[in-house]
């Protein structure tokens, strides 16, 4: 009997006829990031809050709901201010007798284990952000903004999950019964790059964070894929101010590709003798047919 990917694969639970994607995907497909204090991310394997306190501390909590160790290091945490300047932590804090300086360069949390940690900061604290991204192995876990009151809530769920449910289904169920209908940020595969931020000569822009997004649902089921071009319009900052394709494809292919590059992209911005310029970039995003499985 053939089925779909675990990505388009869904069932039908008898308990308020939720229909649920696949086990390891319970965050929402998409939404556009926006400025918060409180950000989440939740699946049947991990939970993820980032947190932005008026006392100037930012804190992550994760929740590993799997059966495998989970790090995430603090180069790979991608975030952005409201006026686009990327922010950089200093080190995960263990505990508050420590200096900023002493903490460690990495969150790893055991598998169904719950862990909290202080980050250590030294850029001006900008009280809130945007577009927050962990990166984790070959995955980008991208954080929805709450509302204060969603966030509490939300944290004041933690204690009616079980760390030891091993069964994917079930977890799902008891995280809907928990969360309701609410459901925190999405994931993706993605590619990074490592330049310098700054250039004392001239260059032009480069992709920092590329995301790959996934088909729409109806291109999965008419197996179609092809290639996008999308020229960019970046700002001093390498925010992205305007992103038109050059190239079409059916199926909502070509608006997927605009709203990810639009909305989670990350690119340094052009330089022109050491400072940094407006600039114009086009980038390509591809779509591989997925097949379908046989069981």
């Amino acid at each position: 009997m053939a089925h779909k990917t675990r990505y388009q694969t869904a069932w039908l639970w008898s308990w308020g006829f939720l229909l649920l994607s696949a086990p390891s995907l319970l965050a929402s497909p998409d939404f556009i990031p926006t400025v918060s204090t409180y950000h989440a991310y939740v699946d049947a394997k991990i939970i993820l809050v980032f947190e932005l306190t008026p006392k100037k501390e930012a804190f992550v909590e994760i929740l590993n709901l799997g059966d495998s160790r989970r790090c995430l290091a603090i180069e790979n945490m991608s975030l952005r201010t409201e006026d686009g300047n990327v922010l950089k932590f200093d080190s995960f804090l263990y505990d508050g007798s420590k200096s900023k300086t002493e903490g460690g360069d990495k969150a790893c949390v055991r598998q169904r284990t719950r862990r909290k940690w202080e980050l250590g900061y030294s850029f001006e604290f900008p009280g809130k952000v945007r577009k927050v991204v962990f990166l984790m192995g070959n995955t980008a876990f991208r954080l929805q903004p709450l509302s204060q009151a969603e966030f509490e809530e939300f944290v004041r769920s933690f204690d009616r999950i079980n760390l030891e449910e091993s069964s994917d289904y079930i977890k799902i169920f008891n995280l809907r019964v928990i969360f309701g209908k609410n459901i925190y940020g999405s994931l993706v595969r993605y590619r990074k790059v490592n330049v310098s931020p700054t250039a004392e000569g001239t260059r032009g822009p480069i992709t920092l964070l590329s995301t790959f997004p996934k088909q729409t649902e109806q291109a999965f089921k008419k197996k179609k894929g092809g290639e996008v071009e999308i020229k960019v319009k970046l700002d001093a900052n390498g925010e992205v101010i305007e992103a038109v394709p050059e190239t079409q494809l059916e199926y909502g292919l070509t608006e997927r590709a605009v709203y990810e590059v639009k909305n989670w992209w990350d690119f340094a911005p052009a330089f022109e003798n050491g400072k940094a310029i407006p600039s114009e970039h086009t980038v390509k995003i591809v779509y591989r047919v997925e097949e379908e499985e046989e069981e």
